[in-house]
């Protein structure tokens, strides 16, 4: 992956991608916290993906930095967003490995493929109606493949915004959705809200955590030391908040969901509000008919 090449003639939407991406990836001075907050996020997500080749596939991409690094380890990786100047950034930046570029909804288009791991990181904030995009995701799993899912946590101290529960009637907030960036966050998951819907889509070994103090983030005026503190004593004593008690939920920032493809499913197609066609899974170490949905590939009405 080679740094960017700064062009004047960019929309400004990618002129923006590409500041975010400088001082996120390519230079520490500008703002120390964020770097390192970026790159402890990098090194938690490339963790999970491990060293055996993979087919992986990564939901709202943006610069593409992920996706990018997965495909030098060895994964063959798409790279999927809605926005294609996004893409077309991304692609500039590209120098080896096996990653392909696909600009599309994943709520409303079909995508190719099937997948051992995907990751869906910072967009399930956005939506109203989360259980068309894990119903979605959950369809283009192969059996036994992951799905990743990050999202700010609600549970953490600085947090002020509603719970997803606590929004009500989600079709009063349609009008938010896909607005991007941190601006654009109007609520926020608690791990148990989470974990619900996953389950009830029909994902086994669902289990939650959180990370990314604000030892790593900045938050709390931490920031002001990270010009100054190696990076791996923050990593440190990010970890030492991170495990504690009571402590690692209220002071991460961020909550990590993840779950499994059943490797058996039993197509018992059962009605949705949402027009979805969908079928209860069977788990192998639990009785047919105990929790979740499978998606059937007939479409989705979209939002």
């Amino acid at each position: 992956m080679k740094p960017p090449v700064y062009d004047a003639d960019w929309p400004e939407e990618v002129q923006a991608l590409y500041r975010h991406d400088v001082q996120e990836m390519w230079d520490r001075s500008i703002a120390p916290h964020i770097w390192n907050q970026y790159h402890n996020q990098l090194d938690t997500y490339l963790k999970i993906a491990g060293t055996e080749s993979k087919e992986i596939l990564d939901v709202g991409c943006a610069q593409g930095t992920l996706a990018l690094l997965l495909a030098e380890r060895g994964h063959h990786v798409t790279a999927v967003d809605l926005r294609p100047g996004f893409l077309d950034y991304a692609r500039a930046r590209h120098t080896h490995g096996e990653v392909r570029f696909l600009a599309a909804n994943v709520l409303e288009d079909d995508l190719p493929g099937n997948y051992d791991l995907i990751y869906a990181n910072q967009i399930v904030e956005h939506l109203v109606y989360p259980e068309q995009l894990l119903a979605r995701l959950l369809a283009r799993l192969k059996p036994g493949g992951r799905l990743v899912m990050t999202t700010p946590n609600g549970d953490y101290v600085k947090n002020q915004l509603p719970s997803f529960r606590q929004l009500g009637d989600v079709r009063n907030w349609e009008y938010r959705q896909h607005t991007a960036d941190g601006d654009g966050h109007f609520y926020s998951y608690l791990d148990s809200e989470l974990v619900q819907l996953f389950e009830g889509v029909g994902f086994a070994e669902v289990q939650a955590s959180f990370f990314e103090s604000p030892m790593i983030s900045g938050h709390m005026k931490i920031r002001h030391v990270h010009a100054i503190v190696p990076p791996v004593m923050l990593r440190v004593l990010d970890q030492l908040v991170v495990h504690a008690p009571w402590l690692g939920r209220r002071l991460t920032h961020q909550l990590m969901v993840t779950g499994v493809r059943p490797l058996l499913m039993r197509h018992i197609e059962v009605s949705t509000p949402f027009g979805l066609s969908l079928a209860k899974p069977i788990h192998p170490s639990t009785s047919p008919g105990r929790t979740g949905f499978k998606l059937h590939l007939a479409g989705s009405t979209g939002t």
